[in-house]
C-alpha cells in the first residue's frame, strides 16, 4: 500500500470511464462563472440617484468607490479570484500526476477555501433584506446571482467527488488497525470523550438561538428601522419568493448544520465498527464544508461596518449568539476530530 502511495499518478487514470463526467462539470462551472462575471447581480435604486448595476465585475470598483475597501478586497478574492484557482486547481488535481497521499492534503485545503465564496450571495440577501419594504431605496434580484450560485455549487460538488475519489485511491480505510471492531466513543476514555455530546447539545442550542436573535437594525433617516434576524431573512425572501436564495439561507445555515450535529452526536453515543466511524467522519467533514453560519457571519460584519455607506445599520445583542453558535461550531469540529482520532486512529479529517 505505502509503493502504491508512494507512486505518481493521475486521478483521470484511475477513476477511468467512472470519471468522465467530471471534466464536463469542470467545464461547465467554468462557463457558469464565466458568465456570472459578466451579468448583473442586483440593482439598487436609491431615491434622486441613478440606478447602481451591481455586477460581479465591476463590484470590487463600486465598492471601491464608496469607500467599502474591505468588502471590495474580500470579493475579489473570494467571489473572482479563487472559483478561478480553484477550477483550475481541480483541472491539474484531475489530469496531472501526483502523490496520491500529497493529492489528497492539497484537495482538502482547496476545499475549505471553496466555501467562502458564497459569502457575496450573503451580501447580496443582507442587501434585499435591508432594502426591503423601504420608500426611499428598493434592490432587485438579477439573473447573475443564479449563475454564481450554480458555478459556486457544481464547482464544490464536483470537489467533493474528486476527494471521495482520491480518498479511495489511497485506500486509507484499508490502514486502519483493527477496522471491524465495534467501539463506543462515549464510554471510551470517559473523562475525556463525553465533552462531544455535550458540547454537540451546547452547540445545537445556540444554532437555534442565533436563528430568532435581531442582530442587526436599520439606523437611518427615511427608513423605516427594521431589526433583522436570520429567521426574518428567511421571511423575506419567501415573501419574495426569492425561492433559490431561501433554500441557499436555509440549507447552508439550518439543514447542514443541524444535520451535521445529529450525526456527530449519532456516531458518538451509539456502537459502531471502526471503519463505520471513518465513513460516519468522512460524511460529517462533507457536510461541514456546506455549513455556512461563519460565512454569514462575515458578510453580516462586512456590512454593518463597511456597508453603512449605502444603508445606516447598528448591531443588536443577537449578533453575540451568532459569534457563540460560530465558536461553538469550530471548538466542536476540532475537539471532536481530535478525540475521535485518538480514540479510533481515525485520519485526522478537515474541521469546521
Amino acid at each position: 500500500m505505502m509503493g502504491v502511495m508512494a507512486e505518481k499518478n493521475s486521478l483521470n487514470q484511475y477513476a477511468g470511464k467512472r470519471g468522465w463526467s467530471v471534466p464536463i462539470l469542470l467545464t461547465v462551472s467554468l462557463a457558469l462563472n464565466i458568465l456570472a462575471l459578466t451579468l448583473p447581480f442586483l440593482e439598487i435604486d436609491e431615491a434622486f440617484k441613478e440606478p447602481i448595476p451591481y455586477k460581479l465585475i465591476h463590484s470590487v470598483r463600486l465598492m471601491w468607490d464608496d469607500k467599502l475597501y474591505v468588502i471590495a478586497g474580500l470579493i475579489l478574492g473570494f467571489s473572482i479570484i479563487f472559483p478561478f484557482a480553484k477550477l483550475i486547481s481541480l483541472y491539474l488535481a484531475w489530469f496531472l500526476k501526483w502523490r496520491s497521499s500529497t493529492r489528497v492534503k492539497f484537495l482538502h485545503i482547496i476545499e475549505l477555501m471553496g466555501k467562502w465564496s458564497f459569502m457575496d450571495i450573503f451580501v447580496v440577501i443582507l442587501l434585499i433584506a435591508l432594502t426591503h419594504d423601504q420608500q426611499w431605496i428598493s434592490s432587485t434580484i438579477k439573473i447573475g446571482v443564479y449563475f454564481f450560485i450554480g458555478a459556486i455549487s457544481l464547482s464544490m460538488f464536483v470537489s467533493e467527488a474528486i476527494i471521495r475519489i482520491a480518498k479511495d485511491e489511497v485506500g486509507a480505510e484499508n490502514l486502519l488497525p483493527d477496522k471491524n471492531k465495534k467501539i463506543l466513543l462515549i464510554t471510551d476514555h470517559f473523562k475525556i470523550s463525553w465533552t462531544i455530546p455535550v458540547l454537540a447539545i451546547i452547540s445545537g442550542y445556540a444554532l437555534v438561538r442565533s436563528f430568532h436573535s435581531d442582530f442587526l437594525q436599520i439606523h437611518q433617516a427615511f427608513l423605516v428601522s427594521y431589526s433583522f434576524s436570520i429567521y426574518s431573512l428567511g421571511v423575506i425572501l419567501s415573501k419574495m419568493k426569492l425561492w433559490i436564495l431561501f433554500c441557499v439561507l436555509v440549507s447552508t445555515i439550518a439543514v447542514f448544520p443541524a444535520a451535521r450535529l445529529l450525526i456527530l452526536l449519532i456516531s458518538w453515543v451509539s456502537p459502531m465498527k471502526i471503519c463505520t466511524h471513518y465513513k460516519m467522519r468522512a460524511i460529517i467533514d462533507s457536510l461541514s464544508r456546506w455549513c455556512m453560519l461563519d460565512v454569514f457571519g462575515l458578510a453580516l460584519f462586512l456590512i454593518a461596518t463597511e456597508g453603512k455607506e449605502l444603508v445606516k445599520t447598528e448591531l443588536k445583542s443577537g449578533l453575540y449568539i451568532v459569534i457563540i453558535a460560530i465558536g461553538l461550531s469550530y471548538l466542536l469540529g476540532a475537539m471532536a476530530v481530535l478525540i475521535s482520532k485518538v480514540l479510533t486512529s481515525l485520519p485526522c479529517g478537515t474541521k469546521s
